[in-house]
């Protein structure tokens, strides 16, 4: 499915990108997944080492271009909390309702969408 500008709330994102996944790779963690070895809940699209083409933007995002290919990292981060400030981006305070910290397709990590998909979105984008 084509992904749309929310969080995993249901609350609209103008900070995001939706990306064109070009490449991603399936790691050791995805593995584990895979074989029950986590928590990871049923239908969770893994993949969390995205590269993508830009193809849709928030009102917000200033540094990224429609069009841009684009690497995504491992965690997902606003850029804005304490955590994320004090360059702490692996335990951003704010994008998962649950506990510290956010991931793409990962098993506890706020549910956000991986990787291994035609589309993702990308939470906060600059």
């Amino acid at each position: 499915d084509y992904p749309r500008m929310n969080d995993p709330r249901g609350k609209r994102i103008d900070h995001g990108a939706i990306l064109k996944v070009v490449s991603t790779n399936i790691c050791g963690s995805d593995q584990h997944m895979v074989r029950g070895r986590t928590t990871a809940q049923v239908g969770l699209v893994l993949g969390h080492e995205i590269s993508g083409e830009i193809v849709e933007k928030g009102r917000d995002v200033e540094r990224m271009q429609i069009g841009e290919l684009v690497s995504v990292p491992f965690n997902v981060a606003c850029g804005r909390c304490r955590s994320c400030k004090e360059m702490h981006t692996g335990v951003c305070l704010t994008v998962n309702p649950a506990r510290a910290g956010g991931a793409y397709g990962y098993a506890d990590m706020g549910d956000w969408t991986g990787g291994q998909a035609e589309y993702v979105l990308v939470p906060y984008a600059d």
